[in-house]
């Protein structure tokens, strides 16, 4: 049964993206059974795959925090939806990010354990991030 579910779900999920039907809440429909909403996929806009290349682009000469990444791609004039998609679809992983981040500024300073998690906080890391980062990086 949860086989035709799926089938059922997929089908109506594109139904919706070819707009015969609207969708419950923004992109996603509820099927009863169903444990998991479908969200129907929109083609990614010119504009949003010009911020994804930028995006990645940054990444393969730098390390980025996902804040501070999408920080940069505003600056460069994307919009703030745009941005979000690029550092929502680049792939990237946001600790090895800190991980990189934290062997750059390393490489050029020296930081104690608590200026360098200090730094990558205000790089934009998470907690969690900024941690694992620092711990890497040390040894």
């Amino acid at each position: 049964m949860k086989r035709y579910q799926r089938h059922i779900a997929l089908f109506l999920a594109l139904i919706l993206f070819f707009g015969s039907f609207s969708a419950i809440e923004g992109n996603s429909l509820e099927i009863p059974g169903m444990h998991k909403a479908v969200t129907v996929a929109k083609a990614a806009t010119f504009a949003q795959k010009n911020a994804l290349t930028k995006a990645k682009a940054y990444l393969a000469y730098s390390a980025f925090s996902k804040k501070g990444l999408k920080k940069q791609l505003k600056f460069e004039g994307f919009s703030n939806k745009e941005a979000a998609y690029a550092v929502n679809h680049c792939r990237a992983n946001w600790k090895k990010q800190a991980v990189k981040k934290a062997k750059e500024y390393l490489k050029f300073s020296a930081f104690s354990k608590k200026q360098l998690y200090q730094q990558l906080i205000f790089e934009g890391f998470t907690k969690a991030q900024a941690k694992y980062g620092v711990n890497k990086a040390y040894k």
